[in-house]
């Protein structure tokens, strides 16, 4: 009710006020019947809003009394003192004006994906229709689009145009902005020794590189997979393996993070079950090189055989005794657990029992690249009589 004569007159002009058709109003339910609701719009007539302009899926039962709304006038009935409106109207007009802002603005929206269709896919925002091409569904082309139906993605409006009723937006455009964000971020928090999961995405010949967070992906390099020689990367990882590793270094400057698979696991090196003197039998040559054979003492750890130490006899290439897969007994001169290192000696074992040697009978060097004196070689040749 006015509050003073003054406050009446003023209700009576605005209820005078002329009302065209296509005007956007405010108004108030005051009743809601089997077919349509009575809105108070301030005017002398009643509105009346039909179930048939409520937006799809709405229904009467949606509205409740008292509930303030905003309506679209379609038809002025001064005969009947009745003003025909339109919700559907009213919210396609306000969600036009709301995307033309949001493109403006430079915001992001929901849409929902109705249809997919040659080129790209139809999507909806509120009320209003639009498309979205298929070079901008993804960071990546994708051949099925009819994956992406039902499905409310987050876009940014490229273009919108209120008076054809049309709009193209870009879910790749979004993807690109979350991408460079948790790049950003990653690179502010990330340091070395710390520990991740992540997902193997690609395999080269000199490693594996790991996705640890929404398109960030750091290097495993071939040394950094196993404790253990490692001549493929495949050896130990595939693509879609899920791994925990740790970070070895980050590179803000250059956008690069190093990784390593050992790190996280415990150090072979740390667990040894054997010592120097030790002589481990039935142990594999793994490879050759020129200065001598590298065998396998534990699923992770391999030791170095000299040449000077696989036989008394001086040696012009180790393939005159050793062949890879040979199955040798060793023993071990010498750890070096700091510098990832065991030298071994073959000659100082007896072949056929596994044993080894008296120590009197040999003389040897710790050094992997001295030669070791033996005994033995010296007195052949010589004969007791002489």
């Amino acid at each position: 009710m006015p509050e003073s004569m003054e406050d009446f007159y003023e209700m009576f002009e605005a209820s005078m006020k002329p009302v065209r058709n296509g005007d956007m109003l405010e108004g108030t339910i005051i009743e809601i019947g089997p077919d349509a609701a009575i809105v108070d719009l301030g005017s002398y007539m009643d509105g009346i809003l039909p179930k048939e302009q409520l937006e799809d899926g709405e229904s009467l039962e949606d509205l409740k009394v008292g509930d303030k709304i905003r309506v679209a006038v379609r038809r002025v009935d001064t005969r009947n003192s009745q003003i025909m409106l339109s919700k559907r109207d009213a919210d396609r007009v306000i969600a036009w004006s709301d995307l033309k802002s949001h493109q403006e603005e430079g915001d992001a929206v929901l849409v929902k994906v109705e249809e997919a269709v040659k080129g790209g896919l139809r999507v909806r925002c509120g009320s209003a229709r639009g498309f979205m091409p298929a070079s901008q569904v993804d960071l990546s082309y994708q051949e099925d689009l009819s994956k992406f139906v039902g499905q409310e993605l987050k876009a940014e409006l490229m273009e919108v145009d209120p008076e054809k009723k049309d709009f193209t937006c870009s879910r790749k455009r979004i993807l690109i902005k979350e991408k460079e964000m948790a790049k950003e971020r990653l690179f502010q928090t990330l340091k070395a020794g710390d520990r991740l999961s992540g997902k193997v995405v690609d395999i080269r010949p000199y490693g594996a590189f790991v996705e640890i967070e929404n398109g960030v992906t750091g290097l495993i390099h071939i040394s950094d997979l196993s404790w253990s020689r490692v001549k493929d990367p495949s050896e130990v990882v595939s693509i879609g393996d899920l791994v925990e590793v740790g970070v070895l270094k980050v590179d803000p400057e250059n956008e690069r993070i190093s990784l390593s698979l050992k790190a996280v696991g415990v150090d072979p090196w740390s667990v040894l079950d054997f010592g120097v003197g030790s002589v481990l039998q039935d142990k594999e040559v793994t490879r050759i090189i020129a200065s001598g054979a590298f065998i396998k003492l534990t699923e992770q750890i391999e030791g170095f055989l000299p040449i000077s130490q696989i036989s008394d006899k001086r040696l012009r290439s180790v393939k005159e005794v050793l062949s890879v897969g040979d199955l040798i007994s060793v023993k071990v001169l010498s750890i070096r657990p700091e510098e990832h290192r065991i030298s071994l000696s073959m000659k100082e074992v007896d072949q056929e029992s596994g044993e080894a040697l008296p120590e009197e009978m040999s003389f040897y060097s710790t050094d992997d690249d001295e030669p070791t004196t033996n005994l033995g070689g010296l007195l052949s040749g010589f004969r007791l009589d002489e």
